[in-house]
């Protein structure tokens, strides 16, 4: 009984190893080609499975996209958590962010602009995945403006909240584009440089 124990939890373990690989291939492949022109077999290829093995973890390519999605969210979360548990509301928790998105960068850089990709791709498509995916900023847009509402000078705190995590989601773009050219950390403190007038 022991053993069958220990061998169903080592399947369960090689089972959740193997969706994980298949959400991080996933995820580089839409930040980099898009979700449409991502295939199943572009997948498959990537992680090394049949197709039929990938539909027994995702029964549909937009239950894979979802999970995606669902997995960026989680990961997003981590910077409105990080503001709503910071006390400084001014350049400092700019600075945290732009700070936090660099290390995220630096560990996966795909994730970190596969939400602006598929953002760009279902925006104006009147369909649940663009609904789903500006539900995915809504926290950090909020966390953010709350922010930008202690900025002397800006007037309107939502646009300025929502045009600066555009921004920052360009600056992992163009880390990816320049890519040993100039690293994301002198791409992000340029970028602070610009807001450093606080």
């Amino acid at each position: 009984m022991r053993m069958r124990l220990t061998n169903n939890l080592s399947r369960k373990e090689r089972a959740q190893k193997t969706r994980n690989r298949i959400l991080f291939e996933a995820t580089k492949l839409f930040a980099r080609q898009g979700y449409h022109k991502t295939t199943i077999s572009d997948i498959c290829a990537a992680v090394g499975l049949t197709s039929g093995a990938l539909f027994h973890y995702f029964p549909t390519k937009e239950a894979l996209l979802n999970a995606v999605i669902e997995r960026l969210q989680r990961g997003i979360k981590l910077y409105s958590e990080h503001l709503e548990r910071v006390s400084d509301s001014g350049f400092c928790a700019i600075e945290d962010i732009v700070n936090l998105m660099c290390e995220h960068f630096e560990r996966q850089p795909e994730a970190t602009i596969c939400l602006a990709s598929l953002a760009t791709e279902f925006a104006g498509s009147r369909k649940e995945t663009e609904k789903r995916l500006k539900d995915v900023y809504e926290d950090f847009v909020n966390s953010m403006e709350r922010v930008f509402e202690a900025h002397p000078t800006v007037k309107d705190p939502r646009a300025a909240a929502i045009a600066f995590i555009g921004a920052s989601q360009g600056i992992a773009v163009q880390g990816l584009l320049r890519e040993g050219e100039v690293s994301i950390r002198r791409l992000a403190y340029g970028f602070l440089s610009i807001l450093d007038k606080w």
